[in-house]
């Protein structure tokens, strides 16, 4: 087990914009569980499959997550 931060990235679409926002910090045996335990498998914004929350995609760390509009 090891605990993951949970960050998405930063995103610019339809006239409105953010940077990455850190969600959490989960203890799982992988990145994809941590996302699961914390976003719950029936939330409607989180993508497990492709790892996403409202379409942004998600990362185990700032520095991947700032990449892409800060």
């Amino acid at each position: 087990m090891k605990e993951y931060e949970i960050w998405s990235e930063g995103y610019r679409a339809t006239g409105d914009s953010s940077g990455a926002c850190f969600h959490g910090k989960v203890i799982a045996s992988s990145f994809k569980e941590a996302c699961i335990k914390h976003f719950g498998i029936n939330n409607i914004y989180f993508n497990e499959d492709r790892l996403s929350f409202w379409g942004c995609k998600l990362f185990d760390n700032e520095i991947e997550a700032r990449k892409n509009f800060g």
